[in-house]
């Protein structure tokens, strides 16, 4: 007969059935619940198995600690007492020998509801601590040998000599008198020696030495900490300046102070003690140093100073500068009062409170056209209100969003994802541009993390077309993980979604919650929002908050309708307040538990060079990726020239026969020419308008429109190079080249040149003006207008010599300027035109066969490359802004 087990939470008592899996969380559907905000929806399990009970962790945002040891399963022998969260520890007891476990039913009954407001009981609570003996519990990792081999503990390494050794908190001392519980893991550690003699701890202090395996050890006023590298608790270490002198924060394994976090450099900053304290100074960071919102060079910490690298903040707290997360408040974003007026006094926010705590999922709901998607584009920094504020970690969002953008993940309605790419492949493009300063192998793990976060790994090398709906959304979410974002908001994910992708994706967002994350989603979807989401927002027409509780509250509010009727009494009264407990009274509440940052500064500049080379292999990869595009690349210019065969007479670009074909030269430059700006516009006349949305997102997290716009002057420049080179060689093959060139004997590399630069111009122009439409469908006109402006203005069909006001509109085109370059190259004026020859046009002074004029036409197709360039360059970033404020 199996043992009982009874597991006791406050007043609160269960005992779990052998026959099968119980689970312990925050969410209504598990057997033993527990209301407590750092308790995972579904927290962790308990099976029974041939060695045991044994408790696992299912992937919780806080796991599982014994006497502060962090672990993955622990195997209950007797009595054990396991801490879940902050104010949240279970009590295991299990009997020597006894009847079996009478069975449960298939769900909790009423009575297993853990209300922590009560106190325990005498029989479930012992009045002191339970402590760890190796008899009674043992940590193990999943899944549980059928033979373990005792590990082989790490030697202890020495502290480095420069340093003085650590301080050692109570628990640590405690648990160095005592025999330490053995972790079955691929190498096992143990903790750094620390001298009686140490002085009393500080609640910052701790040790952190690692093995090759990755694990890391680290003491703190509460016991050793032993965790992942990659966990939510990212620092390791602390620098007291009673103990050491100098040291240094980052990446690499040798810093005093070492963070796993690769927005992080190796050598971030350093540190020094000095009679005026802590002086801190950035080494080169690749993401910069900040101090209470503020970026430094150098600068003497104070008391309760938050010292920001990356993603990562440290707080002075008594003198030592450590990790700030034990003292950050559970609520991490703060919504006070915000508003929004536009126009002529158009109010689409109004007054709306909110606070989203971390561990949570929230769904903001409502009508259309209640200022859904405004609200949460305002909550992560892409728009600011009129009035109010959004609060994050004692940050004003819009006053530091360059700061906190990494922070914030952000995935609109719109996939913002190259569909053309694969999942690795568009991955690892958004990596480099987001992480600039990681390593091809830094990104490979991070990529791999976050695909298996997200189940996608199996997917990893499918085309992302070829995915589904809600695949492809869950790409879009791997990309804003790579940074680790501690504030997820996703715009309408399951739009369009069949219900079993639906619930797929919102199961997604509960364990990205459940991963300590502030998940905030805006759905029309409500099938599972009483099943998987904490608290719901919902706002009325007109942007009124019509309730923001729990989902629990929500049901009490409106009295358990049906969704239809909820929504029909919002909308008939949309300025009523359904909420029950006082929005602006919990938010006044959550301010003051937090520690305000005013101070911000613009951040460091962005890698430029590095965004453009990463820029540019991704647009010809997605050249490659796109047989369509590549075949339309390649066959358009060989049609084109091709079509020179039609163009009557045979001397080509020569002496015409003045009998059948005078103007055979004339005729081929104008198809040439006007391939080229074909060419040119047809490239690029799609391009910037059908990524918008990509670009929108990759420039609110870092993009630098100079990179972006230089990116697509390179790829233009590649492409139309290529199409110029052969479309002279088709022609050249069905007509013979010029008589001469201007400044070769052949000809015909200056007339590669004069056709490559005016496709290249045409395709920066065509670029302009696809960032200056609003939709693809309107692309196709510009393209019309843009070609057979070229056409009339080049001045090889229709002449434009001597026409005032015609001739000062062609010199705006490429067109004009092109076929005058090559007009020179070939000597056209002394081809056609004269008494002789060709007399119903005059000469051309731009078509002058001299050296000087060829370049000048060649100069002036340049100045318009960089002015074109320029134009671009603005016209993205305003394009950006309006859509932000089309939103």
């Amino acid at each position: 007969m199996p043992p009982a087990l009874t597991i006791h939470y406050g007043s609160a008592t269960y005992a779990p059935n052998p026959a099968r899996t119980t689970t312990i969380g925050r969410a209504p559907d598990c057997d033993l619940v527990i209301h407590n905000p750092y308790v995972s929806h579904h927290h962790a399990r308990v099976t029974f198995t041939d060695d045991g009970w044994l408790l696992e962790d299912t992937g919780s945002a806080n796991g599982l600690s014994i006497n502060g040891i962090h672990t993955t399963s622990v195997l209950l022998l007797n009595s054990t007492k396991v801490t879940l969260a902050q104010g949240a520890t279970i009590v295991c007891i299990v009997g020597t020998s006894g009847p079996s476990t009478p069975a449960q039913p298939p769900r909790r009954p009423a009575a297993n509801v853990a209300q922590p407001a009560l106190p325990p009981a005498p029989s479930a609570q012992p009045a002191q601590p339970t402590q760890l003996a190796p008899q009674q519990a043992r940590p193990v990792v999943q899944p549980t040998p059928p033979a373990p081999q005792p590990a082989q503990p790490v030697q202890p390494q020495p502290t480095p000599a420069p340093l003085a050794p650590h301080r050692v908190s109570p628990a640590l001392a405690h648990l160095q008198q005592q025999p330490r519980p053995t972790a079955v893991a691929p190498t096992a550690v143990s903790p750094v020696p620390v001298s009686p003699a140490s002085p009393s701890p500080s609640p910052c202090a701790s040790t952190s030495p690692s093995n090759a395996a990755g694990t890391v050890l680290a003491g703190s006023t509460q016991a050793v900490r032993l965790e992942s590298q990659l966990t939510t608790n990212r620092v390791h270490g602390s620098f007291s300046p009673e103990h050491d002198t100098t040291g240094v924060i980052g990446r690499d394994t040798a810093c005093l102070i070492r963070i796993n976090d690769y927005l992080v450099s190796r050598k971030h900053c350093s540190l020094e003690t000095t009679s005026s304290g802590i002086l801190l100074t950035d080494l080169n960071s690749a993401n910069g140093t900040y101090v209470n919102g503020r970026r430094v060079a150098k600068i003497w910490l104070r008391e309760d100073d938050v010292v920001t690298v990356g993603n990562t903040d440290l707080i002075v707290h008594e003198g030592v500068l450590c990790d700030r997360t034990p003292f950050v408040s559970n609520d991490a974003v703060i919504a006070e009062n915000i508003g929004l007026t536009v126009g002529k006094g158009t109010r689409l926010l109004d007054g709306i409170n909110a606070v989203f705590a971390k561990g949570t999922l929230t769904a903001v709901i409502g009508p259309s056209g209640a200022g859904k998607s405004t609200f949460t584009s305002i909550v992560a920094g892409l728009n600011s209100p009129t009035d109010g504020r959004v609060l994050f970690d004692g940050y004003d969002v819009h006053q530091n969003i360059e700061l906190l953008r990494s922070r914030i993940g952000f995935v609109p309605q719109d996939d913002v994802v190259h569909r053309k790419l694969s999942v690795d492949a568009a991955l690892e493009y958004a990596a480099k541009l987001r992480l600039p300063g990681s390593t091809k192998a830094e990104r490979a793990e991070i990529i791999d993390n976050v695909l298996n976060e997200l189940e996608l790994t199996s997917r990893r090398k499918n085309r992302i077309d070829r995915l589904s709906g809600g695949q492809r959304k869950r790409v879009s979410t791997a990309i804003e993980l790579l940074t680790e974002p501690e504030l997820l908001i996703l715009d309408e994910p399951t739009s369009g979604l069949d219900p079993a992708l639906d619930l797929t994706v919102m199961t997604m967002l509960r364990q990205l919650a459940d991963a300590g994350r502030v998940v905030i989603v805006v759905t029309h979807s409500l099938s599972y929002i009483n099943k998987l989401c904490d608290n719901v927002l919902m706002l009325a027409p007109g942007g009124h908050p019509a309730f923001f509780g729990t989902v629990q509250e929500m049901s009490q509010a409106f009295n358990g309708k049906e969704w239809a009727d909820i929504f029909n009494d919002v909308a008939e009264s949309p300025e009523r307040v359904y909420s029950i407990t006082d929005s602006c009274q919990r938010t006044m509440q959550a301010e003051s538990t937090i520690t305000r940052h005013t101070e911000h500064e613009k951040p460091a500049k962005p890698f430029r060079i590095k965004q453009t080379i990463t820029l540019v292999i991704r647009q010809l990869h997605l050249i490659i990726a796109d047989p369509g595009l590549l075949i339309f690349l390649l066959l358009l210019p060989l049609l084109l020239g091709l079509l020179s065969l039609v163009v009557p007479g045979s001397h080509g670009l020569g002496e015409p026969d003045f009998k059948d074909a005078a103007t055979e030269p004339n005729q081929l430059l104008v198809l040439v020419i006007l391939g080229a700006c074909f060419m040119g516009s047809a490239l690029s006349v799609r391009d910037i308008v059908s990524e918008r949305a990509i670009y929108g997102r990759e420039r609110a997290v870092g993009l630098s429109p100079t990179s972006y716009t230089a990116s697509k002057l390179i790829v233009m420049g590649l492409q139309t190079l290529l199409q110029a080179a052969i479309l002279t060689t088709a022609v050249s093959l069905g007509k013979p080249g010029p008589d001469h060139g201007v400044v070769t004997d052949s000809g015909i590399p200056e007339l590669v040149l004069a056709i490559w630069l005016t496709a290249w111009t045409s395709a920066l122009l065509g670029e302009v003006g696809s960032a200056l439409v609003k939709s693809g469908e309107q692309t196709m006109p510009l393209l019309v207008v843009l070609v057979m402006a070229q056409l009339v203005f080049s001045g090889g069909m229709i002449p434009v010599t001597g026409r005032d006001s015609l001739e000062l509109v062609s010199m705006i085109f490429p067109g004009r300027w092109g076929f005058s370059a090559a007009a020179s190259d070939i000597g056209l004026n002394d081809l056609l035109y004269g008494p002789t020859k060709v007399p119903m046009f005059k000469k051309d002074d731009l078509w002058e066969h001299t050296t000087d004029q060829f370049w000048f036409n060649i100069g002036i197709l340049g100045i318009m490359v960089v002015v074109f360039t320029i134009v671009l360059r603005i016209c993205v970033s305003n394009a950006v802004a309006k859509m932000r404020r089309r939103s």
